[in-house]
C-alpha cells in the first residue's frame, strides 16, 4: 500500500482541478476523489496538530512544577546550610570533617565581602555602570511605517496564519 502526504493529496487536487468534461463542461469524478483524500489527510494533519499541542503544553506544565520543585529544594538546602554555619559559628567549631575524610565543612567566619544598595538610592555616573543601548520599540517602527515614515532596516511583513482548533 502506498504512503500518499498531504502534500501528495494537495497535487492531486491540483492536477484533477483542470480535468474538465469537453462535451458536458463538468468537472470529472477524479476532481470530487482527489478532494474526498484531501480533506482525509488534513484532518489527520489537524488530529496529529492537536496531540502534539496537548503533549506540548503538558510537557510545559510538567517542567514549570519541576523547576517550582527545584526552587524548593535549593531553597531549603541554603536554609539548611545557614542552619549548619549559625550552630559551628554558635558553639565555635569552623571543621568537621567524616572520620574516612571524604567529605566535611570549614566555616570561614567574615570572609566574604559583598555590597547591598538600598533602595532608592543614587550614585555619581562614575560608580555606576554602563547603560545597556535601548532596544528597538517594534510597536513604534510598525506605527511610523504605517504613518508613510521610511524606516530603514524595518519593513512590515505579513504571514499567513493556521488556526487549529
Amino acid at each position: 500500500m502506498s504512503y500518499i502526504t498531504l502534500f501528495d493529496a494537495a497535487q492531486q487536487v491540483r492536477e484533477s482541478l483542470g480535468s474538465i468534461d469537453p462535451d458536458t463542461g463538468e468537472l470529472i469524478e477524479t476532481y470530487a476523489e482527489s478532494r474526498a483524500l484531501f480533506e482525509q489527510k488534513a484532518v489527520a494533519c489537524v488530529a496529529y496538530a492537536k496531540d502534539e499541542e496537548s503533549n506540548l503544553e503538558a510537557a510545559k506544565t510538567m517542567l514549570k512544577q519541576m523547576q517550582e520543585k527545584l526552587k524548593t529544594r535549593e531553597l531549603r538546602l541554603d536554609r539548611f546550610k545557614a542552619y549548619m554555619a549559625d550552630c559551628m559559628k554558635a558553639t565555635g567549631i569552623t571543621e568537621v570533617k567524616h572520620e574516612s575524610g571524604l567529605f566535611g565543612a570549614k566555616l570561614y567566619i567574615d570572609r566574604d565581602e559583598s555590597i547591598v544598595i538600598e533602595d532608592g538610592a543614587k550614585f555619581p555616573a562614575s560608580l555606576s555602570g554602563d547603560p545597556k543601548p535601548p532596544e528597538p520599540s517594534k510597536t513604534k517602527i510598525k506605527a511610523a511605517i504605517k504613518a508613510g515614515e521610511a524606516v530603514a532596516g524595518a519593513s512590515i511583513v505579513r504571514k499567513d496564519r493556521l488556526v487549529i482548533s
